[in-house]
């Protein structure tokens, strides 16, 4: 009996972090961000906030993280979280393609904006590529926007062109600088299954294949550690950052991993399983928290830690649990420590909706802002924490 009633005990624990963690995301975070994110004055979204919840940016607007607000709010709107969501994203993705995408995106959209909406960098970079697809995935399921559609074949039409590389996957932009990544490739293959799970089209599906077949050849040592940086082959890591390993990425696979194998039909579970202690191995510190990276080749680790490697964390434990992993009491600690560190910004206290995104070396705070990038990352984290707590009999 003493045994039945300790694992309730610990089974309300970890139910109470996170349908506190999804309380404050939804009462407190997204409220906040709907009525102060998006510039009513000159269109788009603020790069970041400062711990009063005014806009903080320094006149440069990075395009990925216009795409990400426009997937944030489409599909916290969806999800019922958002009143405001759907009409910011939708004015969002006008902005956007106004803005942001050139000649209607024949070359996907460029990488830097001012405020007033003037293209700063016209580079074609990967990363953005992946985050525009992304945004257009859930133009599609939020709105059936044609022009969502349109647009990312256009964008894979462009990628495809100009960017492909013959040694696998695609280059890191269109002026062909080094170090190659496997990170873009990582939100190739997020984009690709979320526009597969939005269209029903077999051919972004297909696409998915592709970068998985990347990331098992190509970017995942048989140590069973992501690595990060290669040269034009993607057979040979860079050799000034060929040591560099990010836990978070490692996580953030494991979810993907998750979504891939529910799309696909495929089993990667042991493959998870041995990622998420691999990641834990590597960047785990005293407090619990992932570091931001880790030089294996002998270089110094700062142990700076933001907080997107601790969404991606607890992201991976809640795909584990939904496999029938136990691993719901670690993520409700995680939630905890979540609450008395980066949810607890300056000034702020708890459930204000904003957020202290880094951590030095030491555990001190080390930023003066919030940036409006990590609201993708607590949506992700807190739609797995619903979907778990959804499977377990929770509302």
């Amino acid at each position: 009996m003493a045994t039945r009633q300790g694992d309730d005990r610990q089974m309300t624990a970890w139910r109470l972090s996170m349908e506190r963690f999804k309380a404050w995301f939804v009462q407190d975070c997204l409220p906040l961000w709907a009525a102060r994110a998006y510039d009513s004055a000159r269109g788009g979204f603020h790069e970041s906030l400062d711990f009063n919840g005014a806009p903080a940016g320094d006149g440069v607007r990075r395009v990925r993280v216009q795409a990400r607000q426009i997937y944030t709010f489409s599909m916290a709107a969806l999800a019922g979280w958002a009143p405001e969501g759907e009409r910011l994203a939708a004015l969002g993705f006008d902005d956007f393609l106004d803005k942001a995408c050139p000649e209607a995106g024949a070359r996907g959209c460029v990488h830097l904006l001012s405020d007033d909406g003037e293209v700063l960098d016209d580079r074609r970079d990967l990363y953005d590529q992946a985050f525009l697809l992304l945004a257009c995935s859930a133009r599609w399921k939020a709105a059936k926007d044609k022009r969502a559609t349109e647009l990312a074949w256009r964008a894979m039409d462009f990628l495809d062109r100009e960017l492909v590389s013959p040694h696998g996957g695609w280059l890191e932009n269109d002026r062909g600088e080094t170090p190659r990544r496997q990170n873009p490739h990582m939100h190739l293959f997020e984009a690709f299954m979320a526009l597969a799970d939005a269209t029903g089209e077999a051919r972004w599906l297909d696409r998915a294949a592709q970068v998985f077949d990347l990331f098992s050849m190509r970017f995942l040592s048989r140590s069973d550690t992501l690595l990060e940086y290669f040269q034009d082959d993607l057979k040979t890591q860079d050799a000034s950052k060929g040591g560099v390993v990010e836990p978070g990425h490692m996580m953030e696979w494991i979810w993907l991993l998750g979504r891939y194998d529910r799309l696909q039909g495929a089993n990667n579970r042991q493959l998870m399983k041995r990622l998420f202690e691999s990641a834990k191995a590597t960047g785990l510190d005293k407090q619990g928290f992932l570091v931001d990276a880790v030089d294996r080749s002998g270089g110094a680790n700062a142990g700076a830690r933001r907080l997107w490697p601790q969404t991606e964390y607890l992201k991976a434990a809640l795909t584990l649990s939904r496999l029938g992993e136990p691993r719901e009491a670690e993520a409700g600690a995680l939630i905890d420590r979540l609450f008395e560190t980066y949810l607890a910004p300056p000034g702020n206290g708890h459930n204000q909706g904003l957020w202290c995104d880094q951590y030095d070396g030491h555990g001190a705070p080390c930023v003066t802002d919030v940036p409006a990038s990590i609201l993708y990352h607590l949506f992700e984290s807190v739609a797995e924490t619903a979907a778990l707590l959804e499977t377990n009999g929770e509302t």
